[in-house]
């Protein structure tokens, strides 16, 4: 039987969303692992003699390998084909977009729920509960302070939702948006086609 994410969810997550805002779909996701949104060009190369441009485009160059040692797995190198073998994408886009800012505020694999309300996509990750449930019996509702708001979108940047098959984890869920960036849900084991479904149709997929 599948698990009621509303009764474990919904009053704790509607107690931090804005007045007024309507659930209208939720479900336990996760980050895949997977290569993450492109990095930003290199600036261009100073003209000869511009001593102060020199260095300041040294310093660039040092904080743009920095970003993509953290937002780009495998990075462009010769690993990357390794990684997409395995994982695929998680999500893809320059590194202004709205996906990148999505990789840079959620963890990969930890535990999130994820809420689509009529405005937005908030993404919240789920702390650790305590106790043992008794076979059989369904888990107690999760309380509002072991949900932590990482991420929210609005509903407006969204371009479109699709349910896509991986080898890993079942169905994906991929989430466009307007400035052509991307991204991807999973479950916290997979993702079924019902729950991947669910969430598309909620974002008029």
């Amino acid at each position: 039987m599948p698990t009621d994410y509303r009764h474990r969810y919904a009053d704790a997550a509607g107690s931090k969303l804005e007045p007024g805002e309507t659930i209208v779909a939720l479900t336990e996701a996760k980050r895949p692992r997977g290569l993450a949104p492109d990095p930003p060009p290199r600036p261009p190369a100073p003209a000869p003699g511009d001593g102060p441009a020199v260095a300041g485009m040294g310093l660039a160059n040092v904080a743009l390998s920095g970003i993509e040692a953290i937002d780009n797995i495998g990075g462009g190198g010769p690993t990357d084909w390794l990684v997409r073998l395995l994982f695929g994408r998680a999500a893809r886009g320059r590194i202004d977009s709205v996906a990148a800012d999505y990789v840079r505020a959620v963890p990969a694999d930890a535990k999130l729920l994820v809420v689509v309300t009529e405005r937005r996509i908030v993404v919240f990750r789920v702390g650790r509960t305590t106790g043992v449930r008794p076979f059989g019996k369904p888990a107690k509702p999760v309380v509002a302070a072991k949900l932590k708001p990482l991420w929210s979108v609005s509903r407006a940047e969204v371009s479109s939702a699709s349910r896509r098959w991986h080898r890993l984890h079942g169905a994906r869920l991929r989430v466009g948006f307007r400035d052509g960036s991307w991204l991807e849900l999973t479950g916290p084991l997979r993702m079924g086609r019902q729950r991947a479904g669910e969430l598309r149709d909620a974002l008029g997929g």
